[in-house]
């Protein structure tokens, strides 16, 4: 036998043998079917598109062979995240392709919520949509909306507007229009500012992640990284003021482990001591006291406060008031009832620093502000708890809900009645991909395409202090009938009648984009003697339009008195809720939209390691005081109800705090993701944060009891295998020799 034919031979034999050995299933994937193109068969191909997993809006570029997507990593010219891309990013391609995907359109065909749908096609889908809207009284219609800043948000508004309904809501973590709030007041502007990390010398970040998945986490990641070692004689220094060890705080120079709700106290003694030290110039007190009038509170009363020793609030002043100083607040400071003052008082330090507009200080958002002119212009936004409201039967009922790209029954919180609060609407209509929580009790589901087989045109949410627009034709072809939620509002527009559709006058989303190109072109960056459609072309070869130079707009300033200064409030007493409740976004699951991911599944948490599953963070202290061991079962209660999640022991929280990570507990949303941990927000309460209609998340006291011995996936070793050496700076560790006073939350 010749060689050839030998090998062949064996590797049939050895094939069948494996074949025949293997008891599991085959997995179900879609199968995209091979399109022509220009290149060689097996050939790849690089294309420039955009992130759309969360509001950062990166640049990504897409790996193609024989057009299927294979591959994504970042676009090194755009400056959301300079070449960069997180693990939401990276797993796009497990939504293209998920088994669990819809491809064309459904309605339900039993009652609400039993799971039975039927496909349909869909310009049926589409007629149903509009002769149900058609059919309602426009105050009887609501549109919840996941794109609040974009091109499809200001679709949306306008929709509404000429339909004369009420405004849409925008389902998005609250505390970030606690952050846009707080912003207006400290600094005058009318979204969160951009922090200049990368050229600051010293950083004091209050309650914000900046390494987990806040805001813009690539691009000031990587800031982050040149602050620490871009320069070759100086390396900054990060300070980290949060009640949790986040991923942020495990990277800082320095952690304090602040009481839950004491952020905003902590930041007023450090503004008292920059002050009298002198680090604050006259004319920056003299605005600082436009926010806060009052004296701050002593450092002594802030130690006990915050239970943070006056040695280190004293020392953080110190560090701040050098050269290079910058302060960000947000995060888990705005998830508290007092969150807005939290936020203020944080931001305001930027005030008397005087580092408003300066290099390494924070700057204006730069926004080239293409959606703004589709919104109407007195356009508003209706409050997501209003709209929960009505659900509920308070207030003008619903008879139309289109709910687009979000997940209200998984992302509100327990106390508005979230259990039953579509079973008094009229039509659900929900704009999906997946049957999510919300579109398991839809009337009819329409499927949405992904970032790579669309037209894409997304700024991003949070400012990375120059303008930027990524653009992108679609990368793959459509594997179903899903399109762009912006198409989907152009389509009920014309369908509505000359007096709605006359405020539509484009035929598709990209021709809404060139429109307002056009409207803008001598603005743009090497737009003047350019035609829009070329300078659009050019733009989607480019992965977008980008303005070159360093951050340059400056604040202007404090804009009014702050809030007053209040205690955290939370629900439930502390004799029958022994612990407060600390939820977090882990960079694995976010608030959830990786779920149905098997990649995202299994990528450990980078502190508790833990795998295809949620978990609950609790002190040993706690745990050996309830009997409680690594992995066991328990069941975590508040006021709002219940969950069983297992235990992670862990010295770096505090006692009497627990917590847990949100983005898991979904009833459907796939074979990855249905039924697998707990959701938080079964938890949570209806405590709003002071002076504004969000939730507080951070609002809630829970009990908690151990069920039994259990399982617990996890990657790497427990904090008791730790090296001999290594050290964790927690002061009330059980491994600390001694303990000065008893921690409090």
């Amino acid at each position: 036998m010749r060689r050839r034919d030998f090998l062949k031979a064996s590797a049939v034999t050895a094939g069948a043998s494996l074949i025949d050995g293997c008891k599991e299933p085959e997995p179900e994937y879609i199968v995209q079917m091979v399109r022509p193109t220009g290149q060689l068969p097996g050939e790849p191909v690089w294309r420039p598109g955009v992130c759309r997993q969360c509001s950062a809006g990166c640049g990504i570029q897409v790996r193609v062979i024989d057009g299927n997507a294979k591959k994504v990593e970042g676009n090194e010219a755009h400056p959301v995240n300079l070449g960069g891309v997180c693990a939401l990013g990276h797993s796009v391609l497990q939504e293209l392709y998920n088994p669990d995907r819809l491809l064309q359109a459904q309605r339900s065909g039993g009652s609400r919520g039993d799971g039975s749908f039927e496909p349909m096609a869909w310009d049926d889908a589409m007629a149903q949509a509009v002769e149900a809207i058609g059919s309602a009284s426009p105050e009887g219609i609501a549109i919840i909306a996941g794109d609040r800043s974009g091109f499809t948000g200001a679709l949306w508004s306008r929709l509404a507007d000429a339909m004369g309904a009420p405004p849409p809501a925008f389902l998005e973590p609250p505390e970030m229009a606690v952050e846009r709030l707080a912003s207006r007041i400290a600094l005058g502007v009318d979204d969160y500012p951009y922090f200049d990390l990368a050229r600051a010398e010293t950083v004091l970040s209050i309650g914000a992640p900046l390494l987990d998945r806040w805001r813009s986490p690539v691009h000031y990641t990587r800031a982050f990284a040149e602050m620490r070692r871009g320069r070759a004689t100086r390396r900054g220094r990060l300070l980290q003021a949060e009640a949790r060890m986040s991923l942020t705080a495990a990277n800082a120079d320095e952690w304090l482990p602040l009481v839950p709700g004491s952020e905003g106290t902590f930041a007023r003694a450090v503004a008292g001591l920059l002050m009298a030290g002198g680090a604050a110039d006259a004319q920056a007190v003299r605005r600082y006291r436009v926010l806060f009038p009052a004296d701050p509170p002593s450092p002594a009363d802030a130690a006990d406060a915050c239970d943070v020793s006056e040695e280190r609030i004293r020392k953080v002043a110190e560090e701040l008031g050098g050269d290079g100083a910058l302060v960000v607040g947000g995060g888990s400071a705005a998830a508290h009832s007092n969150g807005l003052y939290n936020v203020v008082a944080a931001l305001g330090l930027n005030v008397l620093l005087g580092n408003l507009g300066r290099p390494g200080g924070v700057f204006a958002p730069a926004s080239f502000g293409l959606a703004r002119g589709l919104a109407p212009s007195q356009a508003g936004e209706t409050p997501i708890a209003e709209v929960a409201a009505r659900l509920r039967g308070e207030g003008t009922a619903v008879d139309v809900l289109i709910v687009a790209d979000a997940d209200p029954l998984h992302d509100m919180p327990a106390g508005w009645g979230r259990a039953d609060l579509l079973s008094g609407a009229g039509t659900v209509i929900a704009l999906s991909s997946f049957r999510n929580d919300t579109a398991l009790q839809a009337d009819l589901i329409l499927p949405l395409a992904t970032e790579l087989e669309r037209f894409e045109a997304a700024e991003p949410t949070t400012s990375v202090g120059v303008p930027a627009l990524g653009v992108a034709q679609p990368v793959v072809d459509p594997v179903g009938d899903g399109v762009h939620p912006a198409e989907i509002v152009l389509a009920l527009a014309d369908g509505l009648g000359d007096d709605v559709a006359s405020r539509f006058p484009w035929r598709n989303f990209q021709a809404v984009v060139t429109a307002r190109v056009e409207d803008e072109l001598a603005s743009l960056p090497g737009g003047a003697g350019a035609t829009a459609a070329s300078y659009l072309r050019d733009a989607a070869d480019n992965g977008g339009i980008f303005a070159d130079g360093e951050p340059r707009g400056t604040p202007p300033g404090p804009s009014g008195p702050a809030p007053e200064a209040t205690d955290a409030l939370v629900e439930g007493s502390a004799d029958e809720y022994a612990f407060v409740l600390l939820p977090f976004e882990s960079i694995k699951a976010g608030e959830g939209r990786g779920s149905n991911r098997p990649w995202l599944q299994e990528h450990p948490d980078p502190l508790s390691t833990v795998m295809w599953n949620s978990w609950v963070e609790i002190s040993p202290a706690d745990a050996e005081r309830l009997g409680v061991h690594e992995a066991d079962l328990l069941r975590v209660s508040s006021p709002s109800g219940s969950v069983e999640a297992h235990a992670v022991l862990d010295p770096a929280v505090r006692p009497g705090v627990i917590s847990m990570p949100l983005g898991f507990g979904y009833r459907d949303y796939g074979r990855y993701a249905e039924g697998r941990g707990a959701n938080v927000l079964d938890l949570m309460g209806s405590t709003q944060v002071e002076g504004t209609s969000t939730l507080a998340r951070a609002a809630t006291r829970v009990r908690v009891e151990r069920l039994g011995t259990g399982e617990l996936v996890r990657f790497g070793r427990s904090y008791e295998d730790r090296g001999e050496n290594e050290e964790i700076p927690v002061g009330w560790a059980p491994h600390e020799p001694t303990r000065p006073r008893e921690a409090r939350v």
